[in-house]
């Protein structure tokens, strides 16, 4: 438990939010940038899953990343990675998710082991369903 929470109360600085950004805020008033990303958020919390939102990671031929949530699998110990990618829809936000999922991969994060990832487009939400199946299936 020490160490969880010496993990959840790491000081570090994320990607700053756009001036006129909307303002969303999870259960435990975390601000994220989308509707999803509360319903992830909330999820994990719900779950006891420690996570940090949008924790600078070192992204091989990239640089650095903020995923939107690095999660900590509290058995073990390894940290997850959750990527949403919540604009499928426009094919140039898809080909940058491509791309994202690559320099992942050269960085040892491996769709199914220690990345999850979601995706919706307008015409396909986000279910709350499977976000819950990935917790269980990822966190038992």
């Amino acid at each position: 438990e020490d160490f969880i929470a010496r993990w959840r109360h790491l000081p570090y600085s994320g990607k700053p939010f756009e001036i006129n950004a909307p303002e969303l805020y999870t259960a435990s008033g975390v601000r994220v940038r989308s509707k999803s990303e509360v319903i992830i958020a909330d999820a994990l919390d719900r779950a006891g899953i420690p996570y940090r939102y949008e924790y600078p990671t070192s992204v091989k031929g990239w640089g650095t990343l903020y995923p939107d949530f690095t999660c900590l699998n509290s058995r073990d110990r390894p940290q997850l990675i959750w990527e949403h990618f919540g604009l499928m829809g426009d094919p140039d936000y898809t080909a940058n998710v491509i791309q994202n999922i690559a320099h992942y991969a050269a960085s040892g994060y491996i769709l199914g082991k220690n990345l999850i990832v979601t995706f919706e487009s307008g015409t396909t939400p986000l279910s709350v369903k499977q976000v819950q199946g990935y917790i269980k299936a990822f966190f038992g």
